[in-house]
């Protein structure tokens, strides 16, 4: 069997998430099939995830919790970035729950390194 061409599967992907994102950001609240691609994407995503668990390292766990510290950190500088160039309104009425928690992650990461110390 032949390799499966990942690079052109995430591309495609890629742009077709983007093409929603502009069609709803001009305004197309209506996109037709969006919960369906979302119900997609999430059964993809845990069957690949599953993938990943079977021809991981011998430490299923530690690999688990390393994608998940490692998922985690590219959302909150994602997310920081966004806000930064303005991408994202400063007039969400959820940022301060966002900041509360991101305070408080930080301060359960300090807790739990110095245990670990």
């Amino acid at each position: 069997m032949g390799q499966f061409a990942w690079t052109e599967q995430v591309t495609t992907m890629s742009s077709m998430l983007r093409t929603l994102e502009d069609q709803v950001a001009h305004g197309d609240l209506a996109t037709p099939g969006l919960e369906d691609f979302k119900i997609a994407l999430d059964e993809l995503r845990l069957r690949a995830w599953s993938l990943l668990m079977a021809t991981s390292s011998d430490d299923p766990h530690g690999f688990q919790e390393q994608f998940r510290i490692r998922r985690g950190t590219e959302m909150f500088r994602a997310l920081g970035a966004d806000l930064r160039t303005g991408k994202l309104s400063g007039r969400q009425p959820e940022l301060p729950e966002l900041g509360a928690a991101a305070r408080d992650l930080a301060t359960t990461v300090e807790e739990v390194r110095r245990r670990a110390s």
